[in-house]
């Protein structure tokens, strides 16, 4: 009878679980709210002024630790939506709060970075390209992150406009610094990772949900010589050829691609050396970024560039010295695939309509730090584009209304 008794305290156990899994976490109540409804459509109606903000954010250079005109912006902005800023922090971030429904709960972030890999003397004008019977967007950064940025302030617009207040105590975070290592989060998350239920950063491509970090680290690999003039070069040993040799060999090593739990990547993104043109180098130097979604892929893709380096440099005659420029473990928390946050994030993309959803364990963006820290953490887009990194960025301007109502309804649900 004991036995009989725990077995169907079990099994009733596992079935409130999967039901609690099952459950849609959209409260139809809240759809179905007036208030909600209308801001929904009016998302839609004001799709064109959101666009002009998300543009004039664009047009402001902000450079890694150079963002403080696009922040200077953004807190306005922040104060006239009726935010509560908190900080602008060492790190350079703009910390805002918007007051909950329910104060005893923990805290979401939601996070969109600021700062771009184009320089403050970029062409940053935001150029309307045709795309059928939409329109595109054109300038650095467009999509990775102004876009973010924008669909945050459009939210916040559309809270206020209706009188609507998030479910818990939300911070809405322009983060600094995001692009040379996760800075911003890292100091956000350092000041308020006690209080944090939920963290989304707002960067990616519409549709696609993250919920794990992928493990990255970037390498500068560095060979000296001694040196010489041309007419005596063909006889001493060269840092470039050494260089050279080394990114042509790291260049081979093949990488996983599939399963995606086990896709990796390797880049070398930046190279110098050598001092005139008449001598052999003395110093040639370059950088490898490395990222995986498996720790043992990632400690294994690093290990072979670190050894090609050494090798290369033994054979060649020249010293090697190896930096490593910045590192984040990957890191996931079991069962985030399944959890609220990851359901809610699908359930919302399933009402407004958009079908192309992929989960994905691959992450690179600042809920990479939360993460880490044991923080039920996801990343979200709010458009599509391509480009990203480069001048001709571009990103779509007709999902960007779905992208707002989005974070809207994100913001509206319990989360944590």
């Amino acid at each position: 009878m004991r036995w009989s008794l725990l077995a169907a305290a079990a099994a009733a156990s596992l079935l409130t679980l999967q039901s609690a899994i099952a459950a849609d976490p959209l409260p139809p109540a809240l759809i179905d709210a007036p208030a909600v409804k209308a801001a929904l459509a009016d998302a839609d109606a004001s799709l064109d002024q959101f666009v002009e903000e998300w543009i004039t954010i664009a047009q402001t250079p902000a450079p890694s630790g150079q963002e403080r005109r696009r922040a200077d912006y953004i807190e306005r902005r922040f104060r006239e939506l009726g935010l509560q800023v908190l900080s602008r922090d060492p790190a350079g971030n703009v910390v805002g709060i918007i007051k909950g429904k329910n104060s005893s709960v923990k805290k979401v972030a939601l996070v969109a970075h600021m700062d771009t890999v184009a320089g403050a003397d970029a062409d940053h004008s935001v150029k309307r390209l045709p795309n059928g019977g939409d329109s595109r967007l054109q300038a650095p950064g467009i999509r990775d992150d102004s876009s973010g940025l924008g669909a945050l302030l459009a939210a916040a617009a559309l809270l206020k406009r209706h009188g609507l207040r998030p479910a818990a105590d939300t911070y809405i975070v322009a983060s600094a610094q995001e692009e040379i290592g996760l800075k911003g989060a890292e100091r956000f998350v350092e000041d308020h990772g006690a209080d944090l239920g939920a963290f989304i950063a707002v960067d990616g491509q519409l549709g696609q949900i993250s919920y794990a970090a992928s493990g990255i680290v970037w390498l500068k690999l560095r060979f000296k010589a001694e040196g010489a003039h041309t007419l005596r070069s063909h006889e001493k040993p060269n840092a470039v050829l050494a260089a050279a040799r080394a990114i042509e060999r790291i260049s081979a090593i093949p990488l996983r691609r599939s399963p995606e739990a086990l896709e990796s990547w390797l880049n070398i993104g930046s190279m110098g050396g050598g001092d005139v043109p008449n001598a052999a180098a003395r110093d040639a130097w370059f950088t490898v970024d490395i990222r995986s979604n498996d720790p043992e892929v990632f400690a294994e893709l690093e290990s072979k560039v670190v050894e090609i380096g050494r090798r290369t440099a033994r054979e060649l005659g020249v010293e090697f010295d190896l930096e490593t420029m910045h590192r984040m473990a990957g890191a996931s928390i079991r069962g985030s695939e399944r959890s609220t946050l990851v359901r809610a994030a699908q359930s919302v993309l399933r009402h407004l309509g958009w079908e192309r959803i992929h989960l994905t364990p691959r992450g690179t963006a600042d809920h990479n730090v939360a993460i880490a820290r044991g923080i039920p953490g996801i990343a979200l887009g709010v458009t599509t584009g391509d480009g990203a990194h480069t001048p001709h960025e571009y990103a779509d301007v007709g999902p960007y209304s779905t992208g707002v109502k989005q974070l809207l309804l994100l913001i509206l649900i319990p989360l944590t």
